[in-house]
């Protein structure tokens, strides 16, 4: 307990999300706040009564936290944590009602609206959460509805509406709206914490508008930039490397959003993973955990890779396989354990071969949409990014960035210090087989 207290002690008092774990550290509970700080004490008051928050305090072992730059970012990563770890107090402390979600019609015009079911609902074209609340969950749709209006209606009705008239509603009712396909785009965008592209698209949108001298079109998409960007802005009184790694975080993000199919919303924790073999009989594997650009590493693993001699098939896979074959025991063993906090990023040192070993075992948990892989070759330094379309790898981009490039910096330390860390697992394991020490 007295770590958990050091632990409550140290949180900042800013925006982000809460984790709260057992004393198996397995995830029971997930919370967003404005304050950190604030709403953590807030649970060890003397005076809460509530007999659900009680049950919860007294299995509280253990806490971690992601640090966001927005309200709106909080929301939207505790829905995504809620998702892949399925907490049993979310659900507990909700008096057994079902999670709320956010649902986009297959209309010609589609709608928003909150839903409690949608696998139930028909003519859905996407969902987005869960959110732990419905006063959360009108809050984002009132964020996105003042930056893009949408039509919210059930049923068209023949004439404009009041939120057409106070212009939340482009009214499809009585406009023929060849733009409201672009805004819909924008929204799922938004949606999936693609935050940083849309700015970037809505740039240049604006800029074509000023060279068509339609200024006052121009005007209202540089608004909807400078919404977008209110969301998101939170850097003022961080200390000068916590803003650099921010900035690095920030352009990776970018990098996998252009490249990848996942968005991962922030980050805060990368994982780097490395094989090691020089012979047959001693296969060994390492996990590395960068949080905030700094090693962790109470959160580093070993991993001894076992093969059945005996059995044919373990050996075809250890004499043609061995890397690939580790890799997704390495990763198939560590998601078996949640309590380790997922990370935002996984980064192999390898490619291709390896990355599918790793995908696969991300399949395996359902994981694969959630948490993008990139792969990192010695040779060139060449980034490798999995082309992810409906749960399979449909092709892949290589990316070489500049040497000088401070993510191509970050992801290469992050790969040589997983690399390292297997090779001295190695020779540990070696010098042992050898002198029997």
């Amino acid at each position: 307990m007295d770590s958990l207290k050091e632990k409550r002690i140290q949180l900042p008092n800013k925006p982000g999300v809460y984790i709260y774990k057992d004393k198996n550290k397995k995830v029971i509970y997930i919370g967003k706040a404005l304050s950190l700080k604030k709403r953590v004490a807030s649970y060890f008051y003397k005076g809460v009564k509530d007999k659900k928050t009680l049950q919860l305090i007294s299995q509280i072992d253990d806490l971690d936290h992601i640090v966001v730059m927005s309200e709106f970012e909080a929301l939207l990563l505790e829905a995504k944590l809620i998702k892949q770890y399925q907490p049993k107090f979310n659900v507990d402390l909700k008096d057994n009602k079902r999670y709320i979600y956010i649902a986009l019609t297959r209309e010609k015009y589609p709608r928003l609206f909150i839903v409690r079911r949608p696998e139930i609902e028909r003519k859905l074209l996407d969902w987005y959460g869960p959110f732990p609340s419905s006063r959360d969950t009108r809050e984002v749709l009132k964020i996105i509805r003042n930056i893009f209006p949408f039509r919210s209606c059930g049923i068209l009705p023949h004439s404009p509406c009041l939120f057409s008239h106070i212009h939340l509603c482009p009214a499809p009712c009585v406009n023929d709206l060849k733009e409201y396909k672009n805004t819909i785009s924008k929204i799922r965008k938004l949606l999936s914490g693609q935050t940083s592209k849309i700015i970037r698209e809505l740039k240049q949108e604006m800029k074509i508008f000023s060279e068509m001298d339609n200024f006052e079109k121009a005007q209202e998409i540089k608004m909807q930039i400078i919404a977008l960007e209110n969301i998101t802005r939170g850097w003022k009184n961080i200390p000068k490397d916590r803003i650099d790694i921010e900035k690095i975080h920030s352009r990776l993000k970018k990098f996998i959003i252009r490249y990848s199919t996942i968005d991962p919303i922030t980050i805060t924790k990368i994982e780097g993973y490395d094989v090691s073999n020089l012979g047959k009989k001693i296969i060994v594997g390492s996990m590395v955990a960068f949080t905030k650009g700094i090693p962790d590493k109470n959160n580093y693993r070993k991993f001894k890779i076992n093969f059945d001699f005996n059995h044919k098939n373990s050996r075809k896979n250890l004499d043609i396989q061995s890397d690939t074959e580790s890799m997704y025991q390495i990763l198939k063993r560590r998601l078996n354990h949640p309590e380790w906090i997922y990370p935002q990023i996984i980064l192999l040192d390898g490619g291709k071969g390896q990355i599918s070993s790793a995908f696969k075992a991300l399949k395996e948990k359902n994981l694969h949409d959630q948490i993008p892989i990139l792969g990192l070759t010695k040779r060139n330094e060449t980034i490798i990014i999995p082309q992810i379309e409906k749960g399979e790898i449909k092709k892949w981009k290589s990316v070489n960035l500049s040497k000088n490039s401070r993510v191509l910096k970050l992801l290469q330390r992050i790969r040589d210090e997983s690399h390292r860390f297997a090779q001295n697992y190695y020779k540990t394991l070696h010098r042992k087989s050898i002198l029997g020490i």
